[in-house]
């Protein structure tokens, strides 16, 4: 009877032997793998840290930092946190670039498209233009295609940004200087031309923003970034700024203080094969200067009696608003303004008729009509 019971019960205890056996050699399999995943990512990690904190502080001229770096595998994207670029031996007390948060990731919906392309998304980006003491900080100086090509080596295709900051300021001014357009928000999409290939301007661009002054910015249009000089056909429009908000520019550059008035500024500007044209058109209404008759700087008081005198006799009185039209013409390395324009303007504006706010209805003929069609 001992005997029969070994003869049953041997093979079961083989096949729970063989299939726990089989169960641990999987599971050990599962666990190397899962160990060298952790490994690799946390290696990844730390080798990604110092190859982004080495390009962004290789910028000739420039040097910069990135607090920390988060890795998301399953996206395809790692995100960049507090990125900061300072202009080296420039004595200005402002990053040149400082944004919160930089996600750059792969687009996945352009696999359907047959592209490999991405998109980088950036919370609370802040660009300072800046002087101080001769000093200019403004980027004109780096070409920064190409650490941005560094840190994200496949072709950017839609770049979005939420809460930035835009701003000029002059430390060494007297008064300082400190304009700025905060709470931006914008989007640019189909840069690599993944879709609507038909178009001759296939990329969008769309920003919006608050001035200083509690005006309001907009600005949209339409791209080829893929041309060596892209083309570009832009509306820009900044209404409804309160201009005694701006006295510390006024006064520093013109030596001016304005007591009340509102500023509006249209400008429409199209790119097409390196050539430049459009226009930028200010208005200012219901404008007022403080009155520094005893004012202890003569000079001072004598040139705001200047300026007074010119914009009652360039102020349209029907409609209490000084407004001209400059003509943007020329190459794309230099855009230039026609003179004779502004002052015609003005002329036209205060004895013909008044300008009116809006967009100008002319300024259509540089591109084709086929890209005017596809638009």
């Amino acid at each position: 009877m001992e005997t029969l019971s070994a003869i049953c019960i041997a093979p079961l205890m083989t096949h729970f032997y063989l299939n726990s056996r089989k169960q641990y050699i999987i599971c050990g399999i599962l666990f190397v793998l899962i160990a060298a995943l952790i490994a690799g990512r946390f290696y990844l990690g730390v080798w990604l840290f110092k190859y982004v904190n080495d390009e962004v502080n290789n910028i000739p001229g420039y040097e910069g930092s990135v607090e920390s770096i988060d890795i998301h595998l399953y996206r395809g994207a790692y995100r960049i946190h507090h990125l900061k670029i300072n202009k080296e031996n420039g004595h200005i007390p402002a990053p040149f670039i400082d944004i919160k948060q930089a996600d750059l990731s792969i687009e996945w919906s352009a696999l359907f498209h047959g592209r490999i392309v991405s998109n980088i998304e950036l919370f609370q980006p802040v660009i300072n233009f800046a002087v101080n003491n001769g000093i200019a900080q403004n980027g004109a100086d780096v070409d920064w295609t190409q650490p941005i090509k560094k840190l994200m080596p496949v072709d950017i295709n839609r770049v979005t940004f939420r809460e930035g900051k835009l701003t000029y300021q002059h430390f060494s001014s007297h008064p300082e200087v400190n304009i700025y357009i905060n709470h931006m928000q914008g989007e640019s999409t189909n840069l690599r031309n993944v879709v609507d290939k038909s178009k001759a301007l296939p990329s969008t661009l769309y920003v919006k923003g608050d001035s200083i002054g509690k005006g309001k910015l907009e600005i949209k249009g339409r791209m080829n970034i893929l041309k060596q000089v892209p083309d570009m056909d832009l509306d820009m429009k900044l209404e409804n700024v309160y201009l005694p908000a701006l006295n510390d520019y006024s006064n520093a550059y013109a030596a001016i203080d304005i007591k009340k008035g509102d500023l509006n500024v249209y400008s429409e500007l199209i790119i097409k094969d390196g050539h430049v044209s459009g226009y930028i058109k200010p208005i200012a209404t219901h404008i007022s200067l403080i009155d520094l008759r005893k004012d202890a700087n003569p000079v001072k008081v004598a040139w705001e009696a200047v300026v007074s005198l010119v914009l009652k006799v360039f102020t349209n009185l029907r409609k209490d608003q000084f407004a001209t039209k400059a003509d943007l013409q020329g190459d794309i390395s230099h855009i230039s303004t026609d003179t004779w324009s502004t002052i015609s303007g003005i002329i036209r504006n205060a004895f013909i008729s008044a300008m009116q706010k809006g967009f100008e209805e002319d300024n259509r003929g540089a591109l084709s009509p086929e890209a005017i069609k596809n638009k």
